[in-house]
C-alpha cells in the first residue's frame, strides 16, 4: 500500500489514498506516524544498502569461509559441535570476526 504522490492531499476525514481503508488523519495524514514511518524506512534502506555493498565487495563481511569462499556476518552454531559454521556449506573453516580484527589492529 503506497501513498499516491500526485494530486491534492485528501481532506482529514477522507479515506487515505494508500488503500488502508483508514481516514487520512489516522493514516498518512498523522504527522507522528509519518515521522516514525520515515525513520523505519530509512533504517531499512541503510540495511539494504549495506547488504548490497557487502555483496559487491565494497564493505567486507565479518566472516569468510575458507572452504566455499562465502562471506557472511553471523556463523551458525553446529548441532554436534560447538564450533561456528559457515551458513552456506556448514564448514568450520571460517576466518574473521571481531576478535581476529582486534588482533590485526593491535598486533
Amino acid at each position: 500500500m503506497g501513498l499516491r504522490t500526485t494530486g491534492p492531499e485528501p481532506g482529514r476525514n477522507e479515506l487515505c489514498p494508500c488503500g488502508s481503508k483508514l481516514k487520512f488523519k489516522h493514516c498518512h495524514g498523522d504527522e507522528s506516524k509519518r515521522v516514525i514511518a520515515n525513520r523505519v524506512a530509512n533504517l531499512k534502506m541503510m540495511e539494504l544498502v549495506l547488504a548490497e555493498q557487502k555483496k559487491r565487495g565494497i564493505v567486507p563481511w565479518n566472516f569468510k569461509c575458507e572452504n566455499c569462499g562465502h562471506g557472511f556476518d553471523t556463523p551458525i552454531q553446529g548441532q554436534t559441535s560447538e564450533l561456528p559454521l559457515c551458513p552456506k556449506c556448514q564448514s568450520p573453516n571460517i576466518v574473521g570476526g571481531k576478535d581476529e580484527q582486534n588482533e590485526k589492529e593491535t598486533g
